[in-house]
């Protein structure tokens, strides 16, 4: 029975793969597979991509033939009849007719507006491609911010416990020196105070646990009760390339650029097609009709006709022309917003860089300080146990122990969530080999 049970669990997580792993420890990649599953913003992106798709199906479907059928039944009343003599008469027009008509229109393109259409439809749909990819991105940071959240959390409880079992190491040695009468209850008093008080910093962290550990399940969409254990990460991040590399290659590369991009192409086919809205349009139609039951002296059963149809418009009121203006305001305003883009990724990108730069200095000054404030709490100890120091400098020592290390935390995460939003600023998590890629960019961005 036992290895019936563990071959079943090794096919169910066989089928699950890293996203089944609801209970377990999550690292931060699969935590990130998660999120671009069941992220919400993810799926109503691709709901609009396939719009888009269909749009264009839309449009193409404009450029080919059109069938149609109909039925049409008229009664009158009454029956028109001609005679030319005793007995005999002639339906001129019967009571009733009954006819059914197929008709095919195939539009003929002589302005080539429609097929400027298909292709703004085809440019709309990359750019809506394109603002998948930065919703992917964006994901990545939010899982990615509230992951670090998580581990911060879990860390700062570390600290805080640590604090608690200091302070409560303090006061059962104060305790028995007490009970020897070596130091005042008012020692005993304070060590108790301290107790508290890290006790209640060690619920406070906990609490925050709970929440970052909410927040967390947010971001990826699951249940918010959902367990949550997450693997820490050792090794801090390095971006090798320089800050202007970064935003050189963030700037034609991200993509909000290149959805941008792909908007002002179809913009700029709109605004042609509005242009040719004056020209000439031509159709071909083709009809047959069939009279079901025919009756009368001029009835017959099957007609076809063949016509081909010229609109020449002529005047409209300055209604294209307005509509014109309009089209190319669209434009303008696609242009200005996509230098308003590109001048924000370059903030990003500097913004992360700085945030990187000021974490890691304050990093390495906090595992310093670390260092220090635990030999000078080891030596207030020491110098209260033999009668030389005083509760104050052991207090004292304790609480600058604690802020060190709650420095250090702080640095650290910091770092990592900053690293995180460049990854995002620039546009890839593989920042080295996006910048790299520079070099093989095609003309046009794409």
């Amino acid at each position: 029975m036992i290895g019936m049970a563990k071959s079943l669990g090794m096919i169910l997580a066989a089928l699950g793969g890293s996203k089944s792993v609801q209970g377990g420890p999550l690292t931060l990649d699969q935590a990130i597979s998660i999120a671009e599953t069941n992220a919400f913003a993810i799926r109503l992106q691709q709901s609009v991509i396939e719009k888009n798709h269909q749009k264009v199906n839309e449009a193409r479907g404009n450029l080919g033939p059109q069938i149609s059928f109909g039925a049409n039944y008229t009664r009158f009343d009454q029956e028109i009849s001609a005679s030319f003599g005793p007995g005999e008469s002639v339906i001129l027009q019967p009571i009733d007719s009954k006819t059914i008509t197929g008709t095919l229109t195939l539009p003929i393109d002589i302005s080539g507006n429609k097929v400027r259409l298909v292709d703004a439809s085809k440019a709309t749909k990359r750019s809506s491609d394109q603002t998948l990819r930065a919703t992917y991105n964006d994901t990545r940071l939010s899982v990615k911010q509230a992951y670090f959240a998580v581990l911060r959390a879990q860390a700062q409880i570390d600290v805080d416990q640590k604090a608690l079992d200091d302070a409560k190491g303090r006061l059962d040695q104060g305790q028995k020196q007490f009970d020897q009468q070596q130091v005042a209850r008012l020692d005993v008093t304070r060590y108790q105070a301290q107790v508290a008080q890290s006790t209640s910093d060690l619920i406070s962290a906990k609490d925050s646990l709970t929440l970052a550990n909410y927040a967390f399940n947010l971001a990826l969409a699951r249940p918010i009760e959902t367990p949550v254990t997450v693997v820490d990460i050792t090794e801090l991040p390095q971006a090798k390339p320089t800050e202007e590399e970064m935003v050189k290659a963030a700037q034609a590369r991200r993509p909000e650029v290149l959805s941008a991009l792909e908007n002002l192409r179809a913009l700029s086919l709109i605004t042609r097609a509005t242009e040719q809205g004056m020209n000439p349009t031509l159709s071909f139609q083709l009809q047959q009709q069939r009279v079901v039951d025919p009756q009368g002296f001029t009835a017959f059963p099957e007609t076809t006709t063949g016509t081909l149809l010229l609109n020449i418009p002529v005047f409209d009121s300055g209604v294209t022309r307005s509509r014109v203006k309009q089209a190319r305001q669209d434009e303008t305003q696609a242009k200005i917003g996509l230098e308003q883009t590109r001048l924000q990724i370059s903030q990003e990108v500097r913004n992360a860089v700085a945030n990187m730069a000021s974490a890691k200095a304050r990093l390495d000054n906090a595992i310093e300080q670390v260092k220090l404030a635990e030999e000078v709490f080891r030596l207030a100890k020491v110098r209260q146990d033999a009668g030389a120091g005083t509760y104050y400098e052991v207090i004292d020592a304790q609480s600058q122990l604690t802020l060190a290390r709650n420095g250090e935390v702080s640095a650290r995460y910091d770092y990592l969530t900053s690293y995180s939003q460049l990854q995002r600023a620039v546009g890839s998590d593989d920042i080295s080999a996006f910048v790299a890629g520079m070099t093989r960019t095609p003309k046009g961005g794409k």
